[in-house]
Order: structure tokens, then C-alpha cells, then sequence
């Protein structure tokens, strides 16, 4: 496992990657002992300093997790396509019709979103409150973006929530 020190955040990053590109880093959450929460996508250039951890005991329990991860096909998705930067990464984001969470440079505050647009240098956005209702309609630049999450247990929930109130 590694942990991520990203500038202008308080709390670090602590997960496995599976990808390491020049504009950004792809890796499966691990934000409390042997809990999988998600995968997040780094902005590399983000990264100020990253520390490996060692636990023998840890290291077999999650490699055993770890393998077990990307076995459902949305996920398979992420780990075997060419990522490179947040144009492809949000360009799947849009077809698989995912919520996103958003970690901006200003601050510590996320936006979970469903892409709307995707362009080469920015999307646009539809941000939700905590009760799925639309907050707003923004256009994000990627080089104000820190993180991307997907697929973690909170956006899974909204998601199933959203979908239960559409149909009903």
C-alpha cells in the first residue's frame, strides 16, 4: 500500500495502484485497515511525496482483496482501458453513466456529479446535494481537479437511490 501527500490537503491518500501515467494515478482506496472504498484517480501533479507502507500480515490480506477488486465488469473497465488523463477517464466516466466524486485545488470540499460533456482541457458537470436533488451545472477545468473517485460505497448508494427515484 502507498500513501499519497497531496499539496493543499490535510488528510493523505492510502491505497494500491494500478495505474501510474504521466497526468494521473489510478488507485483502489483503502482509507481504514482492510476496507476497499472505491477507486480514485490522482492528479499526478498533485502528488507531493508518496510513502510506501510495510505490513507482511496487511500486504497478504489485501493482495488477496486486491485481486478479487476488479472482477465486476465496470471496474474491469477502468483497469483495462488506457487511461492516461482526465479526458479518457471522464469520456468512461460519461459512458458507463457514472456519479464521480470531485476533490477541487481550492479546498477540501467534494462534489459528487454526473458528467455532462467532456472536452480535451474540461467537462461539464451536474453537481448533486446529499439528497440526489441537482445543486448545479458547472464546467471544471482538470487542472483544478486533485481526485476523481468511482464505485465507493457512498456514490454506490446515491446512485442505487437515484435510480430508485427516477422509477418511482
Amino acid at each position: 500500500m502507498k500513501e499519497y501527500f497531496l499539496e493543499n490537503r490535510k488528510e493523505n491518500i492510502i491505497g494500491s495502484n494500478f495505474k501510474e501515467e504521466k497526468n494521473i494515478t489510478g488507485i483502489i482506496f483503502n482509507p481504514v485497515d482492510y476496507v476497499l472504498d472505491g477507486i480514485k484517480f490522482i492528479n499526478t501533479k498533485k502528488i507531493e511525496n508518496i510513502t510506501v507502507e510495510t505490513d507482511n500480515f496487511k500486504d497478504k490480506v489485501m493482495t488477496e482483496k486486491l485481486q478479487m477488486y476488479f472482477e465486476e465488469l465496470p471496474k474491469k473497465i477502468f483497469k483495462d482501458s488506457k487511461i492516461s488523463n482526465f479526458e479518457e477517464l471522464f469520456t468512461i466516466i460519461q459512458s458507463l453513466d457514472l456519479l464521480c466524486e470531485l476533490s477541487l485545488s481550492e479546498d477540501d470540499v467534494v462534489y459528487i456529479g454526473k458528467t455532462i460533456e467532456v472536452y480535451e482541457d474540461s467537462i461539464d458537470i451536474d453537481f448533486f446535494d446529499t439528497e440526489c436533488k441537482l445543486m448545479d451545472q458547472a464546467y471544471v477545468e482538470y487542472e483544478d481537479i486533485t481526485t476523481v473517485t468511482v464505485f465507493s460505497d457512498y456514490l454506490n448508494t446515491l446512485s442505487a437511490v437515484m435510480k430508485h427515484t427516477k422509477t418511482n
